[in-house]
């Protein structure tokens, strides 16, 4: 059983010591966690240790008191812990200290390599996020905001850079945080934390799930920025083109980020990054909201254990590290050039259709791609790299001419020139060519590791590779068939079975030696030639003087056999290590394979396959989006559920604008969704679910979807709303998509529904894009007797009434056309069995409302509106809010029945209260009803 690690002090005065030096360190910023590393365990103090104790511990109980100080100590394995939750999911930054409160190391969610080692590998790997920094510097201009941006994924050594314009509410940064996955973004420190324009800033960062670093303005500066990244690039002709020399702001950003990131104080960079071209416009921009509406990905707070929720888990039986992370960046980045889009597609196709071809990648070769990307971290860093990493990169080689055998046969048989092509443009023809230099490498490792003793889990040099070695190795058997006949020897003196009396062993402190049991030990008492060792319950150890002395030979040759090893093994790692750029390149390809085969995969075993959808590109006159039978990819699949289809209709100037209305629970939400995550995944490639589709190419997915509101930072759900609509209005061009479901709902009815109408009337007349708006506001559906490019839908609800006069509601989730004039608020109450009393209510209250409203014969309640005066209502309700109190003071409602609890009641009333309850007009009202 384990146990925490106990803080240990030398003396009073170390003890002293080490709390005074944490009492003088500077203030402690927000967001960050200070850790000490005492070598063979972990310490945090103050609110880092109950911070610690609350988020990993989940109790106080492991605080202890030292010096007026709480601290807890953390074991290897809880610091792993503690470094994936606060780096990877909460966003905080980590110090770490020596026990001196010197400052070792440094880490932050764009910035974790050097804790990675203290990391666990599967932490890591599992969410297929890539770890990108970012910093930005931006200038206010006449014709908007000038963004300049470097970022840089140390993962993989990419460097970017560019700048573009943006307007007042920051749209193009996040849709650009959101394509480059920003962990963490760093920005100059502002004069004015009141500024609105940064706060604008820190909300966007925020809502793209980044974590926002200040730095000094003086670290955005061109000094020197030019030599610096031609040394990491390794490139002197980087400033040629006059793209990047002429994107200052970008080179004052990416001074920050290397100085930040201290890059140019290891050598080893120089020369080892490239250059990334991004520009904004190359992928569908998507916005944070349209990301949480539309799930894409698995969310940290969501209760829904189900694999299949989102978009990401769906899609994701890649077999491979790469392959994970290859589609975590395709989702955020849909492709807009159609060209691209229908290669994917045909590529998928060609799967789909050859089941053996898809089942042996999927199954059995894609399993075999190890995780390039980790070992040639490690290669490179060969103080942690050992054979064992060569030889996992050795086994994934000789499996590569398996995969091109297959995929040569696929191109022999089918019979289209197209696909032929396709297959050896994005496989075969990357494959072989990047094959041909690690065919070296793979002779290397067959020629120097010994391959046979693989199986014993050995990862050793052949001897035979090298003359020095071979001379140990040879010594090294000659010595172990002396000494074995040595052991013959003694077993025949003694008479003993040699394979089951008497042992020979080598032991890792005596060397070469003997064992007898216990038993048998009296066979070598008295006898001088038989040097005794050590006693221990398995019996007793011994040698002789000429095993003793050939046993130590042994030993120094041994050691010098395995310096030997050593010093070879360093020497290939080191050769493996300069096929890194290489190996990268075949991670991506083997990558994009293991991608197209895995949306194959999906698009074969869903409920019902999914379809090739149709594709039209950007400002196509043909522009359309028309759907039969469209399903949730991620509903459909979910546990107990039949899936009911709908179709859906976008035509430029015919349908572009849909208004839904209809029930609550009754499947809007859904189906605008739906035709959002549909358009999505088809421009990343994949298959649509849907028995026929067209889709045109969007340049953005845009959403408004939900009330939210972010109270710790000081913003109403009204703001929100607000503040995402205006985003879109801003972002929005003739060839994006817009899922509006709800606006106007965080204000007064009469404000919120004057601005649905005005938002959406200039949408349908402006912006002239596709639009879907699930709305409550039933008015809004008068919009389409204005406008011929609205049409209004609805999802179908059957009410039946009984005898009772109440009604049954059943759902039938099925979209036509047409408008639904009731919401069925409170019908959805009543199936969820609301109280009686309670739902009686809602439906009075409705009623007066729509009387006051359209002058209309209440049809719920008739005539039993109240006919009190404003003072009788309030007297009674000040009367029955003190009854009420003092029963429930009065009882136990955990010991009392709820029969026993009534009557009690009826006896406070009856006894303290009958007069006055009968002068009350208003409770005598209520009575009745």
């Amino acid at each position: 059983m384990s146990t925490r690690p106990e803080l240990k002090f030398s003396d009073t005065t170390d003890e002293r010591s080490f709390y005074r030096k944490f009492q003088n360190l500077p203030a402690q910023p927000e967001q960050t966690l200070r850790i000490v590393d005492k070598t063979d365990y972990f310490i945090a103090v103050s609110q880092n240790a109950k911070f610690i104790a609350e988020q990993i511990y989940h109790t106080n109980s492991v605080l202890k008191n030292n010096n007026g100080v709480e601290y807890v100590t953390m074991s290897h394995a809880v610091m792993s812990n503690l470094l994936s939750m606060a780096l990877l999911e909460k966003g905080y930054k980590i110090e770490i200290y020596d026990k001196n409160w010197e400052l070792t190391k440094f880490a932050s969610p764009g910035n974790i390599e050097s804790v990675e080692d203290l990391m666990n590998p599967s932490e890591l790997n599992q969410s297929g996020d890539a770890l990108v920094l970012v910093s930005l510097k931006i200038v206010n201009k006449n014709e908007g905001k000038s963004i300049g941006y470097c970022f840089i994924n140390s993962n993989i050594k990419e460097i970017g850079i560019s700048e573009f314009l943006d307007n007042d509410l920051y749209s193009n940064l996040e849709s650009l945080l959101i394509q480059i996955d920003a962990k963490e973004v760093l920005i100059p420190t502002p004069s004015n934390e009141l500024d609105p324009d940064y706060t604008k800033l820190i909300g966007v960062i925020d809502r793209c799930g980044a974590v926002v670093t200040e730095i000094r303005s003086n670290d955005f500066n061109n000094k020197d920025i030019e030599q610096d990244l031609i040394r990491l690039l390794g490139d002197e002709l980087i400033f040629s083109t006059g793209d990047i020399s002429n994107a200052s702001l970008g080179l004052s950003s990416a001074s920050a980020i290397l100085n930040y990131l201290g890059l140019l104080t290891d050598d080893s960079n120089f020369g080892s990054f490239n250059l990334k071209n991004h520009t904004l416009n190359q992928f569908m921009k998507l916005d944070s909201a349209a990301v949480k509406a539309l799930n894409l990905f698995p969310s940290s707070k969501s209760t829904n254990g189900s694999k299949n929720s989102n978009v990401f888990d769906l899609l994701n039986h890649c077999k491979s590290i790469g392959g994970t992370r290859l589609l975590h960046q395709w989702i955020k980045q849909p492709l807009i050039e159609i060209d691209e889009i229908l290669q994917r597609h045909q590529l998928v196709g060609c799967l789909v259709e050859d089941t053996q071809l898809r089942t042996s990648l999927h199954d059995d070769l894609m399993n075999s791609i190890p995780d390039i990307r980790k070992l040639n971290k490690k290669l490179n860093k060969s103080i942690y790299a050992n054979l064992e990493d060569v030889v996992r990169i050795y086994q994934f080689l000789i499996k590569i001419p398996e995969i091109l055998e297959l995929l040569e046969s696929k191109i022999n048989e089918t019979e289209s020139l197209e696909l032929k092509g396709l297959i050896e443009l994005h496989w075969v023809s990357p494959l072989k060519e990047l094959m041909n230099p690690l065919l070296k490498l793979q002779e290397l490792v067959e020629t120097t590791v010994d391959l046979e003793n693989l199986d014993r889990h050995e990862f050793v040099i052949k001897p035979d590779y090298d003359e020095i070695l071979l001379k140990y190795r040879e010594r090294l058997d000659e010595i172990e068939s002396t000494i074995r006949s040595i052991h013959a020897d003694v077993a025949d003196e003694l008479g003993l079975d040699p394979e089951k009396k008497l042992k020979l062993e080598l032991h890792q402190n005596h060397g070469w030696c003997m064992r007898l049991t216990r038993t048998e030990e009296r066979s070598i008492r008295g006898k001088s030639k038989f040097i005794e060792l050590q006693t221990v319950k398995a019996g007793v150890f011994f040698t002789t003087e000429e095993m003793k002395d050939i046993s130590l030979e042994s030993s120094e040759i041994q050691a010098k056999y395995n310096k030997q090893q050593r010093s070879l093994v360093k020497e290939i790692i080191s050769i493996t290590a300069t096929y890194s750029p290489v190996l990268e390149k075949l991670s991506l390809i083997l990558s994009h394979l293991d991608v197209l085969t895995s949306f194959a995969h999906v698009s074969s075993y869903a409920p019902v396959p999914y379809i090739k959808p149709k594709m039209y590109p950007l400002n196509s006159t043909e522009g359309k989006t028309i759907v039969k039978e469209a399903r949730h990819p991620c509903v459909e699949m979910q546990d107990g559920v039949t899936f009911i289809a709908n179709d859906v209709e976008l035509v430029k100037n015919e349908t572009e604008f849909l208004i839904i209305t209809g029930p609550n629970m009754g499947g809007k939400s859904t189906y605008i969704r739906q035709i959002g995550t549909i358009s999505l995944i088809a421009q990343i490639g994949c298959f649509v679910p849907a028995t026929e589709a067209e889709l045109c190419v969007f340049d953005a997915i845009l959403a408004r979807v939900g009330a939210g509101d972010s109270q710790l930072k000081g913003v109403s759900t009204f703001m929100m709303e607000m503040l995402e609509t205006a985003s879109i209005l801003q972002t929005a061009s003739s060839n994006s998509l817009i899922i509006i479901d709800e606006l106007g709902r965080g204000t007064s009815t009469y404000d919120g529904f004057g601005l649905a109408w005005a938002i959406s009337e200039f949408i349908a007349t402006k912006l002239n894009c596709f639009t879907i708006f699930a709305t409550h506001f039933h008015e809004l559906t008068k919009l389409s007797d204005k406008l011929n490019k609205v049409k209004n839908l609805h999802v179908v609800a059957h009410v039946e009434s009984n005898s009772n006069t109440s009604s049954d509601i059943t759902l039938l989730y099925k979209v036509e056309p047409g408008i639904s004039d009731q919401s069925f608020g409170i019908h959805v109450a009543e199936v969820v069995k609301f109280p009686g009393k309670i739902v009686s209510m809602a439906k009075r209250k409705a009623a007066e409302l729509e009387e006051y409203n359209d002058n209309k014969q209440d049809p719920y309640v008739e005539d039993k509106r109240t006919k009190c005066s404003s003072d009788e209502i309030s007297q009674g309700s000040e009367l029955l809010k003190k009854i009420l109190k003092e029963w429930r003071n009065s009882i136990d409602f955990e010991k009392i029945s709820s029969e026993d609890a009534v009557n009690k009641l009826k006896e406070l009333v009856n006894d303290q209260y009958k007069d006055q309850v009968e002068n009350s007009k208003y409770i005598q009202e209520v009575l009745e009803l």
